[in-house]
């Protein structure tokens, strides 16, 4: 087998197995939203809150694509879990901000303890290059991902 042989049979394993990954990264996501007594998108926007911080309910629904409606009844479950709260928004005070409770997120992140000791060991036999090589794909495809939501959220 060829050089490029080779590398175009690697790239075609990483395009059949990365699907599989993502289907059991969803699977787990699932898993831990069950146990935390939401569904996937209160826990999706748990999310977004711990990468964002504080953001209005109607900025959360814009970006999960939810309607207002479908928000707010998102933020009741995700506090009646202990995940967020609402405080007056510092910009406007007539309206409000969800915040993640340091619980909801402490909680959220032991779940994935073991993933995350796990990756670790994965991750330790690689060389700095090749974690370079690993972190540059990573973020490309993230940035590929983003386009292609938001080209399809478009109705492109």
């Amino acid at each position: 087998m060829t050089r490029g042989q080779q590398e175009k049979a690697q790239v075609s394993e990483l395009l059949r197995l990365l699907p599989d990954w993502l289907q059991q990264l969803i699977r787990i996501n699932s898993l831990v939203a069950s146990r935390m007594g939401v569904i996937m998108t209160d826990f999706h926007c748990l999310h977004v809150l711990q990468q964002s911080g504080p953001t209005t309910p109607g900025a959360l629904a814009a970006r999960v694509g939810l309607t207002a409606g479908s928000a707010t009844r998102m933020v009741d479950r995700l506090e009646a879990a202990g995940c967020v709260t609402r405080a007056p928004d510092p910009k406007d005070r007539r309206k409000v901000v969800v915040v993640p409770t340091q619980e909801g997120l402490d909680r959220a992140s032991s779940y994935y303890s073991g993933l995350t000791e796990q990756t670790h060991r994965d991750l330790a036999d690689f060389t700095d290059e090749e974690l370079a090589v690993l972190l540059r794909f990573v973020e490309r495809s993230l940035a590929s991902a983003v386009a292609e939501a938001d080209r399809l959220a478009a109705g492109s």
